[in-house]
């Protein structure tokens, strides 16, 4: 099995990150992967080097906090991306390394524009939102790819559908999902390939039920399985 770094913390404004890397601990090493967990990216990128990790899970909230909605927050959780930090996470997904990013990943790092080029996906403030926490159906619309396959055509669990999104061009949409029911589709779950690194999003995992829920918990294990696997076993 693989050994994985799960990257979890930031503002907790709106998530219990430590609750939601605690489930993502649980759900990974019961799959057999070595799992340790992380809550700064400062802390994590001086452990990427050296090879001693296959996969980088990100589950958290590193951003500037601008806007004054969050003027209570910024002074304790405001995050500016280092080079060293930028370097380091670039370098693990370009040179091999896996990297799976959950629900908020796409907010995170909002200074540094190469982090959406790695995700293959950004929020873009005034454009990107989602509606409250509540009943979600994702769509499978690529049922052949190893991350999706043999999961229900349909994906039924309590979350976010986050939208507007900046979202790459030479993203492999996997599956789709609506913010309100005259919403257009919207991608919810993706792979991308940065350099010789795979990459899968999963917009979901907004806390811990919704990493443990069988669906989402099984693509998240198929997520890893398929960042951490082969060459030929990453094919589609």
């Amino acid at each position: 099995m693989s050994r994985l770094l799960v990257l979890a913390g930031g503002s907790p404004h709106a998530h219990d990150f430590a609750a939601s890397g605690a489930a993502l601990a649980d759900l990974l090493g019961g799959d057999g992967h070595d799992v340790d967990v992380v809550d700064h990216p400062d802390a994590a990128a001086g452990r990427l080097a050296g090879g001693a990790y296959d996969a980088l899970v990100v589950c958290g909230l590193w951003w500037r906090m601008e806007g004054a909605v969050y003027d209570r927050w910024r002074p304790d959780w405001r995050y500016e991306t280092p080079a060293s930090t930028r370097d380091a996470v670039d370098g693990f997904v370009r040179d091999g390394g896996g990297l799976v990013a959950v629900h908020t990943a796409p907010i995170c790092f909002d200074d540094w524009s190469g982090w959406g080029s790695i995700l293959g996906g950004a929020w873009r403030w005034g454009v990107s939102s989602h509606p409250p926490y509540g009943p979600v159906e994702a769509t499978v619309v690529a049922p052949e790819h190893p991350v999706v396959r043999g999961l229900p055509a349909t994906l039924r669990l309590h979350d976010e559908v986050y939208g507007g999104l900046d979202v790459s061009a030479d993203v492999d949409v996997l599956a789709i999902a609506r913010r309100t029911p005259d919403d257009t589709d919207q991608p919810v779950v993706w792979a991308h390939r940065h350099g010789a690194g795979r990459v899968v999003f999963d917009g979901f995992g907004h806390d811990a039920a919704s990493i443990a829920h069988p669906g989402n918990g099984t693509l998240l294990r198929r997520a890893v399985a398929w960042v951490t696997g082969p060459v030929a076993a990453r094919t589609h």
